[in-house]
């Protein structure tokens, strides 16, 4: 799939830009891709990216030129319908199979710089990544503009919408004390990470403040365990990942702590589920329709 890179008012030139800014352009566009995919499978950017997954990031310049007076860069990337993961159960498959390295990228941009764009395809770690953008930019007239030519609306920037995206900070949650009931599907002892995965298949990125604590916690590794830790949370609400302070074998009331926290508001949850293709208000689905041949299970599921 093409996508453009427009350099509006490119200083350098008609259809020129210098290698070393090339380079620090497609640097920067493959970790802020990178850290995007992290966070859609893990749900936090700041894990390491497991080698097989490497060749999806994949992006080609196919070619550069002038357009009206810009350097336009055409670039082409594959979509991620082979690549095999296990999303949690709630989220669509089709979807992410549909996106490509440079389609996260334009989402990722689009929900740092517009106000009612889902904040939680951002975390900290992504944050820091778009903002080291502004050394890009020479000058306050020069901007990007980031197209795919197709269903994903285009985004443009200059250094000054960078330095908004630094308000975001501000917008993050305070980290809270919770508790977390699971099994310890992953130990990544280089990143000092553990991935947690609860009864209703969220994933859940553990980090233990010390080796100590990881060597302890690794005798776990496969079994159900429930771990108690400071809550962290991206712009939008949703956990970022939980830092571990202590564990414990889990009793029979810990099954109720087998959910991933959060801190959205009610409006953010309800903007979530209809983003996610659920109603606004499941009461209608048997409002006025009950008894009817449905069972008593049946309709609890359509309330769910």
């Amino acid at each position: 799939m093409n996508y453009d890179i427009k350099i509006i008012n490119n200083y350098e030139g008609k259809g020129r830009i210098e290698l070393n800014r090339m380079a620090f352009l497609s640097s920067h566009v493959k970790s802020i891709a990178q850290k995007a995919l992290l966070l859609e499978l893990f749900g936090y950017s700041k894990v390491s990216l497991p080698p097989k997954y490497q060749k999806y990031l994949n992006i080609f310049l196919m070619s550069t030129q002038e357009v009206g007076g810009d350097t336009l860069l055409t670039l082409d990337a594959d979509n991620f319908q082979n690549l095999s993961v296990q999303l949690e159960f709630f989220r669509d498959k089709t979807d992410f199979n549909s996106l490509t390295p440079m389609a996260l990228v334009i989402k990722t941009f689009t929900a740092a710089l517009n106000e009612d764009e889902d904040k939680n395809l951002l975390d900290e770690p992504l944050i820091d990544e778009l903002i080291k953008f502004r050394k890009f930019f020479s000058n306050d007239t020069e901007s990007i503009l980031l197209s795919n030519r197709k269903s994903i609306p285009e985004i443009q920037f200059s250094g000054k919408e960078i330095d908004k995206i630094e308000a975001l900070y501000k917008t993050i949650p305070i980290p809270q004390k919770t508790i977390i009931n699971g099994v310890i599907d992953e130990m990544k002892f280089s990143k000092k990470q553990l991935i947690l995965v609860t009864n209703d298949k969220q994933r859940v990125v553990i980090i233990p403040p010390s080796d100590k604590l990881l060597t302890e916690v690794k005798d776990f590794f496969g079994r159900e365990i429930t771990l108690t830790g400071m809550a962290h949370f991206k712009p939008g609400g949703q956990l970022s990942y939980m830092k571990l302070e202590s564990f414990n074998e889990p009793g029979k009331a810990d099954k109720f702590f087998s959910h991933k926290p959060s801190k959205m508001n009610v409006q953010q949850q309800i903007a979530l589920q209809i983003r996610d293709g659920k109603k606004r208000n499941p009461l209608e689905d048997i409002i006025g329709k009950w008894p009817g041949e449905e069972s008593l299970e049946e309709l609890l599921g359509m309330l769910k």
